[in-house]
């Protein structure tokens, strides 16, 4: 099964010939799957306008509909009735001439929505963008103003080993008891002090007492339940997700922001139609809404979408106040490869870096300056040094350390 309206890997070496010769290559009869089960027909309107131009197309003569289950539904979807701008429909929403000005415009913007869905989600929401370099200051944003936010390029180490989860196993191993009811492990984490993980395994906890129905399991069972929840959560998206469109393909989300920026670069390999096969990757991801971010320059995928009822073309000015310095800063989420992990272990016992680790919690800033060595240390508030980077860890070229904190 192939989609070559989707075939965005050619700079890695894929082809979308490789698909388009398939039926002459194998004497096969091809079947074409033209119904979309997952987005509104306004989004696959839009979506349909953009990749049409595209040269060689397999189903350029059979476009994209949605499903026939939907065919009575709202063109715009559910939201033809919770958003009294938008209708529903694809928005091209302008967003000034720079990256900070853009990440203003398109926070705002989805924080208008959130506002008028009392059961709006942060983690079924992406913001896709043609390089990671646009997402920064959109990170930045969401940082300062509190949302939950995760770049699909940062590495989520593994909940196995956090201190609040290696609590709860040694909980398990001291109980008289050899059964444990979920209601049970509430208690515990309760007497932990809170923290981003304990609400994190309170989550998983919630999870295990719906499989169960609470009822009282070897605790055996739960530490493999446990284990594998572990695992599953380190695929899963937590928060407003922020990734590029090269990441997003094989994903879906209620809302979609698609930023502007660097679309009509041609990769090595790749043939003209390859930025607009990616543009239309992003925008297919939508199940729900899809906002198009829109510059004052040229954009041909979205010359597409003019007249098109499908499509609103907001107008206003953006009258956003000088993007905060922070905007400007690039965020960097280390993974355990990239520290010194035996630092501590190299310390006596009663070696006051041992408390000293222990006090801190997630959230807690750190201090971070380089040794006469050439390595980065890390201290805590009180000038002790807690730990080591690893010494193949660099800071990228022309950045500084502004801030550290506690993962």
């Amino acid at each position: 099964m192939g989609d070559d309206d989707q075939n965005i890997y050619s700079f890695s070496g894929a082809s979308v010939e490789f698909v388009r010769r398939f039926e002459s290559d194998y004497d096969a009869k091809p079947l074409l799957l033209t119904q979309n089960y997952r987005s509104t027909k306004h989004i696959v309107s839009a979506a349909n306008a953009v990749i049409e131009p595209a040269l060689g197309r397999m189903k350029a003569d059979d476009p994209i509909e949605i499903d026939r289950r939907r065919t009575r539904d709202s063109d715009g979807g559910e939201w033809s009735l919770i958003d009294p701008i938008a209708q529903g429909r694809v928005q091209v929403l302008p967003v000034g001439r720079s990256p900070a000005s853009q990440a203003q415009a398109v926070v705002a913007e989805l924080k208008r929505m959130a506002e008028l869905d009392p059961d709006w989600d942060w983690s079924s929401c992406a913001v896709v963008a043609r390089n990671w370099s646009f997402l920064d200051p959109v990170r930045a944003l969401c940082d300062l103003e509190g949302i939950p936010v995760q770049m699909a390029n940062e590495e989520l180490s593994g909940i196995w080993f956090l201190r609040e989860t290696r609590a709860l196993r040694d909980w398990l191993d001291t109980r008289d008891s050899r059964l444990v009811s979920s209601e049970d492990v509430y208690e515990f984490l309760g007497s932990l002090s809170p923290s981003h993980w304990v609400d994190v395994l309170r989550d998983g906890v919630s999870e295990y007492r719906e499989e169960t129905g609470g009822a009282e399991n070897p605790v055996d069972h739960f530490v493999e339940w446990l284990a594998e929840w572990g695992r599953d959560m380190r695929r899963r998206q937590q928060e407003l997700l922020l990734l590029t469109a090269h990441r997003v393909k094989g994903l879906e989300f209620d809302h979609v922001v698609v930023l502007d920026g660097n679309w009509q670069s041609v990769s090595q390999n790749e043939d003209r139609d390859a930025p607009r096969r990616l543009y239309y990757v992003a925008m297919t991801r939508a199940r729900k809404t899809l906002t198009l971010a829109r510059m004052p320059a040229p954009h041909p995928f979205q010359d597409a979408l003019k007249e098109l009822p499908a499509v609103l073309r907001r107008t206003e000015q953006i009258g956003f106040p000088p993007p905060a310095s922070e905007l400007s800063r690039s965020y960097r989420r280390l993974s355990l490869r990239d520290v010194f992990l035996s630092f501590a272990g190299y310390r006596k016992p009663d070696d006051p870096i041992h408390e000293a680790i222990a006090a801190l919690s997630p959230g807690d800033r750190i201090g971070v300056r380089m040794d006469p060595r050439g390595r980065w240390e890390l201290l805590n508030s009180q000038g002790k040094v807690v730990g080591q980077l690893a010494g193949s860890y660099k800071v990228p070229d022309e950045m500084q350390v502004k801030l550290a904190t506690v993962m």
